[in-house]
């Protein structure tokens, strides 16, 4: 942001902009970690693996955190509300596999 000037969802909307553009011409993915932040490696599976991990690790808190706090005191209003159950069922489906993939060997 300090190098160039820009606020933070305009840093965000052109480092999404720039991963499309390199998915388009089969650059390597634009991945961060603390130590080097942001790069593009061509011949890095564990950086890029690492990444990805990550990302599933933060999306599954956040379903998480949307099934306690949102999802089960619907499901506790309504319990046999069809669509809470269906909801429920395809948000379990979801969290699980977010876990697996952050947690993927």
């Amino acid at each position: 942001m300090a190098a160039t000037e820009r606020t933070r969802a305009q840093v965000h909307t052109g480092l999404a902009h720039l991963r499309m553009v390199a998915a388009a011409k089969g650059l390597p993915p634009v991945t961060w970690d603390k130590s080097w932040g942001y790069r593009m490696l061509d011949d890095a599976p564990e950086v890029w693996i690492g990444y990805e991990r990550a990302f599933f690790e933060s999306v599954h808190h956040r379903v998480e955190n949307f099934i306690a706090g949102i999802l089960l005191p619907h499901q506790k209003k309504k319990p046999d509300d069809p669509y809470i159950r269906t909801v429920m069922a395809q948000m379990g489906a979801i969290e699980s596999t977010l876990h697996l993939l952050a947690n993927l060997e």
